[in-house]
């Protein structure tokens, strides 16, 4: 194990904000607020469309709006603003870890990549995990290789019980 392996304490527990999501979402927000307000008060037939349009976005920014990620000794962990999408990883399905690149057009929020399923609130980076049934599970971090070499030191760690 390496030197930077060691020096990561375990639990790792880190929560990055989306403040481009949120800056994004606040003035979408804002528009479909405005509109919603001017239907109503115009009496328009289809107020209600401007209403729940206002309502998803807002919902959207707060669900979207953080990525807590925490690895023990047993789990990676990632979920969105206050635990929701919660999606834990045994560290036993893990097979492999790197750091990668995400393509610009994945985006950021829940999605379904062309090798996966990824989790990201910001930012073009992230931690790509092999699982042992070929699935493929990538979080995005702002801090890639600290996440990296946490996974790294609890794999180093439940190694030892496993043989």
């Amino acid at each position: 194990m390496d030197e930077h392996a060691r020096q990561v304490a375990l639990p790792y527990r880190h929560t990055q904000i989306g403040m481009l999501t949120v800056v994004g979402s606040i003035a979408g927000s804002l528009t479909q607020l405005i509109r919603a307000v001017r239907d109503v008060r115009r009496h328009r037939r289809w107020a209600w469309v401007s209403v729940s349009r206002t309502v998803l976005m807002v919902s959207a920014m707060a669900l979207f709006s953080s990525l807590r990620v925490e690895v023990d000794e047993s789990a990676v962990v990632a979920a969105f603003t206050g635990g929701a999408l919660l999606r834990r990883i045994p560290l036993s399905e893990i097979e492999t870890a790197k750091v990668i690149t995400v393509p610009w057009y994945h985006g950021w929020g829940l999605r379904k990549v062309h090798d996966g399923w990824m989790y990201n609130v910001s930012g073009r980076r992230a931690v790509r995990l092999g699982l042992r049934d070929a699935r493929i599970f990538t979080i995005g971090s702002d801090e890639p290789d600290a996440l990296l070499a946490a996974i790294e030191r609890a794999r180093a760690l439940r190694a030892p019980a496993a043989a």
